[in-house]
């Protein structure tokens, strides 16, 4: 198994979140995610396309986009474990200072 680190505050910090209601069915009321044209922007590997289909199978001439939520996610939880890695390391250095 090949493990390599990687920074994701940066991505993270650059996904730009949205409170939102889907068209057909704005009674169900606001969600909270991403625009998948707009993370494309930042991270295009979170992102798949599809090809628009009738009931009948038959290609529409169109494509929808849609967010790989769970790599999302994963990218967000690596973003805190390393914020939390940077709070510790620097509240050290304080108390370190202080002490002085």
């Amino acid at each position: 198994m090949l493990i390599r680190r990687c920074a994701q505050g940066h991505d993270i910090k650059a996904v730009r979140f949205r409170k939102f209601k889907f068209k057909d069915n704005v009674a169900e009321g606001f969600k909270l995610g991403v625009v998948a044209q707009e993370l494309e922007k930042v991270s295009p590997s979170l992102i798949s396309e599809a090809i628009d289909r009738d009931v009948d199978g038959k290609d529409l001439g169109t494509t929808t986009k849609s967010v790989k939520y769970s790599i999302l996610q994963m990218k967000g939880i690596v973003a805190l474990q390393e914020a939390l890695n940077r709070i510790e390391t620097l509240e050290a250095k304080v108390k370190e200072l202080e002490s002085k």
